[in-house]
């Protein structure tokens, strides 16, 4: 049975909407988390959540951990936008997303524990080996996120630079990790604007992508 191929792209863009949705929300929860005028992100001791009160702390922590699911549907809409004549295909590419996002909530949601280790580090009521005990299990997680945007971008930038997805050819230059790359290099270059965008770095990636693919036309994919 042939499915109505407008109703597919309707319910793709459903689904992207909420991926935009959760970008932003969990972008706006990061920040809340860990945004600090002119922090120093790079600090192996996260000295910036010292500046960040407990109160928002706590805000940011549950806007994140609520809006971050949103990216499984967002995911849904870029995997069908991208491999639509191949649906085995589709689905272990989106399998292995969702498995990558799942670490990244797991990673979100320990974000406000190791803030609140470093509060009481600062007030003497906690030591500073409890800290790194935490880190050696909680950066592999965002790390594990990143290896895959690699793969999810590379197969990206094949895929529509070829002409065998819906998008136009030029979507090929947004892909999620050259965004993240770019906001990076902007936080290197121009640190003095670039702790704007570095604390939410993957969630204002995403939004950009989600943003263009929800608006990006369509076009007839090669089978």
């Amino acid at each position: 049975m042939n499915r109505d191929p407008s109703r597919q792209a309707s319910g793709l863009f459903w689904f992207g909407l909420a991926g935009l949705a959760g970008a932003l929300l969990t972008g706006l929860g990061e920040g809340l988390l860990q945004l600090v005028p002119n922090g120093d992100f790079a600090d192996p001791t996260y000295g910036y959540f010292r500046d960040i009160s407990p109160p928002r702390l706590a805000l940011g922590h549950w806007i994140a951990v609520i809006a971050a699911p949103l990216y499984l549907p967002g995911y849904w809409h870029l995997t069908g936008r991208l491999l639509p004549h191949h649906p085995k295909a589709r689905f272990i590419v989106f399998a292995l997303m969702t498995w990558a996002l799942i670490l990244a909530f797991i990673w979100i949601g320990q974000r406000a524990i190791l803030a609140h280790t470093v509060h009481a580090i600062a007030e003497g009521d906690s030591a500073a080996s409890l800290l790194e005990a935490q880190t050696s299990l909680h950066e592999p997680l965002v790390n594990a996120l990143r290896l895959a945007i690699l793969g999810f971008s590379l197969l990206w930038i094949g895929l529509i630079a070829t002409g065998r997805s819906t998008y136009p050819r030029w979507m090929a230059l947004f892909s999620p990790g050259l965004m993240l790359g770019l906001i990076f290099l902007t936080w290197l270059a121009a640190t003095g604007i670039g702790w704007l965008v570095l604390p939410t770095a993957m969630n204002t990636a995403h939004a950009v992508v989600f943003a263009l693919s929800l608006t990006a036309s369509h076009k007839g994919p090669k089978p």
